[in-house]
């Protein structure tokens, strides 16, 4: 009867029955080692895809707040200066002080809820035609003897009435005004005008000065202040009574007229 085949288990080259189940030394200490590697090769990018979620999380809820386009003013004081273009209007019989650059300054209080007090003060460097009114209205009309030089300054208060309220949207304050004062001409009596007497000179005020207008107010800082106002002013000018004889020339002679001034004007104002 043959003898059974015993087989011997086939170790890896290199291992040997002593040496398959056991560890060497340090062998632990590697594996702990490298786990701890692996661990922290995976923590780090985990931490850093949670720290980027958050930040974005932040954000988008930062986004998300709406904030109001609406901003209260707090300040009631304002002083500033203003400067500006005045349109030409002469008048029927040209006699009255033409445009030119206006040049002033104005101080406001605010008022409860959208109304403000406003004082206001200009000067309008200009001139005006001089006529003699002594030749005969039968053979020509009134003489021009030239231009003079021309000072329109002008005093008034006027109310403000702000359409957003005591508050700005975008930072712009969007009103309308209207007031009243007295306007005038500074210029002394031109040389032209020796020769005349008083009933053949032409003079601007003092009269009643009316002011109407609308514009925008924008209040960039919590004190600072720029404005943009389309104004029109109105002034009595009043015809010397020699021109009366003229009335079949001119077609009629009105014994007084308001012309109406237009500006643009550009300003900015300190607030407090």
């Amino acid at each position: 009867m043959p003898s059974p085949t015993v087989r011997r288990p086939q170790y890896p080259r290199g291992e040997s029955p002593n040496s398959a189940g056991s560890h060497r030394p340090g062998s632990s200490h590697r594996t702990g080692s490298e786990a701890r590697r692996t661990f922290g090769q995976v923590l780090l990018p985990v931490l850093a895809l949670f720290l980027m979620v958050g930040s974005l999380g932040v954000q988008s809820a930062e986004a998300q707040q709406i904030r109001s386009p609406y901003q209260f003013i707090d300040t009631r004081h304002s002083a500033g200066i203003f400067v500006g273009i005045a349109q030409e209007n002469r008048g029927q019989l040209d006699l009255a002080p033409g445009g030119g650059i206006m040049v002033g300054a104005r101080y406001g209080i605010e008022l409860s809820g959208p109304f403000a007090l406003e004082g206001t003060a200009f000067f309008l460097p200009t001139d005006r035609n001089v006529f003699d009114p002594t030749v005969d209205p039968d053979e020509q009309l009134p003489e021009l003897l030239g231009t003079s030089n021309s000072l329109v300054a002008g005093i008034d208060g006027r109310l403000r009435f702000t359409l957003t309220g005591a508050r700005t949207w975008h930072g712009l304050a969007p009103f309308v005004l209207m007031g009243g004062g007295v306007a005038g001409d500074l210029t002394p009596r031109s040389s032209l005008e020796d020769e005349l007497v008083s009933e053949e000179r032409f003079t601007l005020g003092p009269s009643f000065l009316g002011v109407l207008g609308a514009g925008t107010r924008w209040l960039p800082t919590e004190n600072l202040t720029f404005r943009v106002d389309a104004l029109l002013h109105l002034w009595k000018a009043g015809t010397p009574r020699a021109f009366f004889q003229f009335e079949e020339q001119y077609g009629s002679v009105p014994e007084q007229e308001w012309p109406s001034v237009g500006a643009l004007v550009l300003g900015g104002s300190y607030r407090f």
